[in-house]
């Protein structure tokens, strides 16, 4: 394929360009000729003139003619800085009766020229001694004596006429040069400004998250964009009902899934209860420790359900202190960590580092992180959980587990995939919640080898607000309520000692 055909830039600059140059091109040709034509016609009359003037210096003495041009006429009539004159004085049977007798005598045609010579001079283009000359020849009729007549010839050489046009060609050209540099110039710059709506509409979608699926505004692109930007709103129109008629499956789906699976724990529980049922007593506990699987699933999958694009919104985040968020979600797992004998630790941050967020989503996050540091930590291993600021304030939960290989720290964010060998079991999905959670909370997550290169740290980088907002009481927080919280003042990085779990 033309590779100008699969740019806009490209093409108007071609076809603006191009035909632009041309102009310029034809216009130098014509604008060049007719300053030639102009200067020639100017050269010639002035020949024709000295032709005049040596006429002028014929008079008839008796039956003679005579020419009356003395060396000092002839020095100044043959002055000049840079062409030499000739001239010559001819009688009708072509003997030279004055002059430079090197210039060549007119051809028999021009004898014979008949009253229109007698009237215009005659030019013509010859040589004289190698150097090209242009002459005017003029026929003089003799008084008194019909039929008879002389020829008058003036010749220059040309090198002032060269040097005139010349000139005159680098004073088109130059001219001409700057008014096309500035017209290709003003020209790019009006394609790049013509196609600026284009860039605007492109930074409009490239900067939308996955989550933002509103239409793009169609009153601020040209009309010739409108097409375009009505195009991209539907497909984001359709794009957001398929997505909205996923997200209600797997939600309806995992709501109608809850209560046969909450129906069958409790009945494997009161099963392995009953004394009469020893023997089978192992298969109820595969029955029930299945069922429990499960129901962590389908509680995975609501979480997904509520935090996927569309659903949550930026506008229902508040201030809150990430220490309070850790601290909590840390307490909530303590029982966890104690049955498989890990020792779960908790690092404030000094002071009370703020960020905006969803308070549950976060405490969702945060939970997810350290169960799944605990899950895939051996038993007697550590878990710590802290909070950290430097440019940006970081949730960092590191573990001295097994550590995950470095080519599959991308691949642990995609929905279902779960790191082969481990013997852990699990379903796949929470570092897909952590990571859409910190998707609509514009942070950035990374994994990495822990100290020593043994086990895993994991990072969450949230964007830090003002120092001058306050954070929200810790027991409003718990308790759910943060909207009620307000700014008032910066924080004391003395304030806050760093505490463990």
């Amino acid at each position: 394929m033309n590779p100008f055909r699969r740019s806009i830039r490209r093409q108007l600059l071609l076809w603006l360009l191009i035909p632009l140059t041309g102009l310029w091109l034809v216009f130098g040709v014509l604008t060049y000729f007719l300053a030639i034509d102009l200067t020639t016609f100017a050269y010639d009359r002035a020949l024709a003139d000295s032709a005049r003037y040596v006429l002028s210096r014929l008079r008839v003495e008796g039956d003679k003619v005579v020419l009356d041009f003395p060396a000092e006429a002839q020095a100044v009539f043959r002055d000049d800085p840079k062409d030499i004159v000739y001239y010559q004085v001819l009688s009708a049977d072509g003997r030279l009766m004055g002059g430079d007798a090197q210039v060549p005598k007119p051809a028999d045609d021009e004898w014979d020229a008949g009253d229109e010579f007698s009237h215009e001079p005659l030019y013509h283009t010859t040589m004289v001694n190698g150097q090209p000359v242009r002459s005017a020849a003029v026929r003089w009729a003799v008084p008194n004596k019909p039929g008879q007549f002389l020829l008058v010839q003036v010749a220059e050489t040309l090198k002032e006429r060269n040097s005139l046009e010349t000139r005159i060609l680098i004073t088109i050209l130059i001219p001409e040069i700057l008014t096309l540099l500035l017209a290709a110039t003003t020209i790019w710059f009006g394609v790049r400004q013509g196609l600026a709506p284009l860039k605007i509409v492109q930074d409009a979608v490239a900067s939308r998250s996955q989550s933002d699926l509103r239409p793009l505004k169609e009153d601020s692109a040209p009309k010739e964009v409108r097409p375009l930007v009505r195009a991209i709103n539907d497909l984001l129109r359709r794009l957001e009902r398929d997505i909205d008629a996923q997200r209600r499956f797997v939600a309806n789906a995992a709501h109608q899934l809850r209560t046969p699976l909450a129906g069958l724990k409790t009945q494997t529980q009161l099963a392995l209860r009953d004394s009469e049922l020893t023997q089978s007593s192992p298969f109820l506990e595969k029955i029930h420790t299945s069922a429990d699987r499960c129901a962590h699933l389908v509680n995975q999958l609501l979480i997904l359900a509520k935090i996927e694009p569309g659903v949550t919104s930026q506008q229902t985040h508040t201030v809150l202190d990430i220490n309070t968020v850790a601290r909590n979600a840390s307490q909530d797992l303590v029982g966890d960590a104690l049955a498989r004998g890990t020792d779960l630790g908790f690092e404030a941050c000094p002071g009370a580092p703020l960020i905006k967020g969803d308070p549950h989503a976060l405490h969702e996050l945060t939970c997810n992180l350290v169960e799944n540091a605990i899950r895939y930590t051996q038993p007697g291993g550590k878990v710590t959980v802290q909070v950290v600021v430097d440019y940006t304030v970081n949730l960092v939960v590191e573990d001295n587990g097994p550590g995950i290989p470095v080519e599959e720290r991308e691949k642990v964010f995609e929905r279902f995939y779960r790191v082969l060998g481990t013997g852990v079991s699990g379903s796949g999905l929470g570092l897909s919640i952590v990571s859409e959670i910190a998707a609509t909370h514009d942070a950035e997550i990374s994994i990495d080898a822990g100290p020593g290169g043994v086990g895993t740290l994991v990072t969450v980088r949230f964007p830090a607000v003002q120092k001058n907002i306050q954070p929200p009481p810790a027991e409003a927080l718990a308790a759910g309520n943060t909207a009620q919280a307000t700014a008032a003042a910066a924080y004391d990085p003395a304030e806050s000692p760093a505490t463990t779990t």
